[in-house]
């Protein structure tokens, strides 16, 4: 978050700064951060100052609940077939939730957001495994079908929390109307509904 918080500083005052990267094929399709020597460096002298910055990734726009709304989801997940948050430790879910509160350092930076917003969240399963074949297809390296079902696990409950309030709004304040565009988009990737919020 302290990296997070220096970049997009940087850049929305125009000054210097290199561009963290991702490589999603690093350690056998784990991912890891490219080394900085490898960032491209933008808003350095002579060259025209970013203007627009497009931050994709997962979590974006997530923000923390209520102790009670975490307990409370937890214990109506066992109702749904689909549902991965019964089989986590609710204090496992509650201290992401809590460490989820750090992010609000970027989100409030945002000047609008685009959701996209899959019709039924558990499409991320197949996504993810369409991805990691084309890893293993295009750079020789990716997790296994059966690493990816249990990496996903490990991040949907994310998913089951969090995206009903995004969907609601990520913006607090009265001068957030207009600002927030939701994507639904079904499980050939096209758009099925735009909304406005």
């Amino acid at each position: 978050m302290h990296l997070a918080k220096e970049f997009f500083t940087a850049l929305k005052k125009g000054t210097p700064v290199k561009i963290p990267q991702y490589d999603k094929s690093a350690h056998s399709g784990q991912g890891d951060r490219v080394p900085s020597s490898q960032w491209e460096e933008v808003n350095q002298p002579g060259q025209p100052k970013v203007q627009v910055i497009i931050f994709e990734g997962w979590s974006v726009g997530f923000r923390a609940l209520a102790s009670e709304e975490v307990k409370r989801k937890q214990a109506a997940s066992r109702a749904q077939a689909s549902a991965t948050l019964w089989k986590h430790r609710l204090e496992d879910l509650l201290f992401v939730n809590e460490k989820l509160r750090e992010y609000d350092v970027m989100t409030d930076m945002f000047d609008a957001f685009i959701h996209i917003d899959a019709l039924e969240t558990v499409y991320v399963y197949d996504w993810r495994l369409e991805q990691e074949a084309s890893l293993r297809r295009e750079k020789g390296a990716g997790m296994t079908d059966e690493q990816v079902i249990k990496f996903v696990d490990g991040y949907y409950p994310a998913y089951e929390l969090f995206t009903d309030a995004l969907r609601t709004g990520v913006f607090k304040g009265t001068d957030s109307n207009g600002k927030q565009l939701r994507l639904i988009v079904g499980r050939d990737r096209k758009v099925k509904e735009a909304i406005l919020i």
